[in-house]
Order: structure tokens, then sequence, then C-alpha cells
């Protein structure tokens, strides 16, 4: 299939800045805890992920209620689908800096029946397309580890350029793992395949 046939098949970018082809974002509801306690406890999902230890039920719902006021410093969201409206993970950005117009943007596809489907990159270019079109940020920035081979092909795909390698920065699994650091700036975002 031509880009342009995937292009029609897709159909054009949505207008709301909450939306794009296959994903929209929405704010985190308390409703969403448990299955985001399933997902942060599943050592698949959170392999390249920075969680280490088991979350309970109480630190989840602790981290929704301080979520539940969405704004500049706190602009946390829920994935869901467009056809279903179906939760299938999360995202958002941290450390925002209103001087510097950067943030580090986070992101996890807890369901892993949408992996490789086209949602991860759907909402990376969302919730870019956001960051730069609401929120009014320079430079978006994240880590990948080393071996997110997967994660790493979408960030690059959207625009996302390696600025650094730390050698051996993270342990995980019993291993020692680089982690690139991979900047977009506003102007970089490709929104096409």
């Amino acid at each position: 299939m031509t880009t342009e046939a995937r292009r029609e098949a897709r159909g054009p970018m949505p207008e709301s800045p909450f939306e794009g082809r296959l994903v929209r974002l929405r704010a985190r509801e308390p409703e969403d805890e448990p299955k985001l306690h399933e997902w942060f406890n599943d050592p698949e999902v959170t392999e390249f992920l920075s969680m280490n230890y088991p979350i309970s039920h109480h630190a989840e719902r602790s981290f929704l209620e301080r979520a539940v006021d969405v704004g500049y410093q706190n602009a946390n969201f829920a994935l869901v689908t467009r056809a279903e409206g179906r939760m299938i993970g999360g995202c958002g950005f941290e450390k925002v800096s209103a001087e510097d117009r950067h943030a580090e943007l986070g992101i996890a596809i807890g369901d892993r029946a949408y992996w490789d489907g086209g949602y991860g990159t759907d909402a990376m270019r969302t919730l870019c397309r956001f960051g730069f079109e609401i929120m009014n940020l320079h430079r978006i920035q994240l880590d990948v580890y080393d071996g997110n081979e997967r994660a790493r092909h979408v960030y690059e795909k959207v625009g996302f350029r390696v600025e650094a390698r730390k050698r051996q920065a993270r342990y995980k699994f019993g291993r020692y793992l680089d982690v690139y650091v991979m900047g977009l700036l506003e102007g970089e975002l490709r929104l096409d395949d």
C-alpha cells in the first residue's frame, strides 16, 4: 500500500488538538485505576519504563488524585481508542518549563492487544502536536532504553533525533542499559508516514 493510499484509508488528521487518527487524549479518571494498576504491574509492559517496583492500588489512586487537575504543569492523559473509546495506555509531559518552553514526554501503551498496530505512533503525534500547538512548547525530550527498538522506531518516525547516549545509565532486569536522549523541536514533527 502506498503512503497516499494509507493516508486516504486513515482519513485526514482530526481538527481537535486531543485527537489523532486512532487515539484520543482525555483526562485520567478514578475509574482508570484498576486497569493502570494491572498494566504497571506487568513486567512486559514496564520492561522499558523507569518503574522497578510493584505499584499498589493505593499508590495508583494517589497518582490519579494528583492528576485530576490537568493543566500546563500537569499535562497527563489517558490514551483511548477513537473507534471504541477503550483506554489503552497513558501519556503526558513532565518537567515542563515555561521559561524554556521545554518538557519531557512519557508514554506507555499498557494494553498489549494494541501494540504494533500504529496506536503508539498516532499517540506520539497527537501528544506532540498538543504540546507544540496548545502548550506552546519549543522542545520535547524523552529517554529511550537500549533494546527498545519498537519505541525508538516510532520516535524517529515522528521526527525525534538521538541527541545523546548515556552509557550504562539504567540498571534493569539484571543488566545495565544505555539510555538515549531524543529530542524534537517545534517544526520537526512528522505527521505522515
